[in-house]
């Protein structure tokens, strides 16, 4: 795995009990997503069964597939936006500050 940190906070031990905690905290955010994902998919199959209750049915086409792809385009190109500048400013902050992780 290649990062752009400095080597000399590359090399320093990390912490059990930060990492512990990073853990615990990208858990519940996994969590937090899936269950985000489960509302989403029950009020997209909602929203469809009334759409046919009124006779209003939607068949996903050509069209469909058409909008999926140049959506999915327009979020990598955000999400690499937003990762580009992210990296930006945490090497900065690396660089700006003396991280130390080791445990005393």
């Amino acid at each position: 795995m290649t990062t752009d940190m400095p080597k000399e906070v590359a090399e320093q031990p990390t912490p059990f009990g930060f990492t512990m905690n990073l853990a615990q905290a990208l858990e519940a955010r996994i969590d937090y997503n899936f269950n985000s994902i489960i509302q989403l998919s029950m009020l997209v199959e909602y929203l469809y069964d009334k759409l046919e209750d009124k006779g209003l049915g939607i068949q996903l086409d050509e069209e469909f597939h058409k909008f999926q792809e140049e959506r999915l385009s327009e979020i990598k190109k955000q999400f690499e936006e937003v990762s580009s500048s992210m990296k930006d400013v945490a090497a900065q902050a690396v660089e700006e500050a003396a991280i130390n992780l080791q445990d005393k």
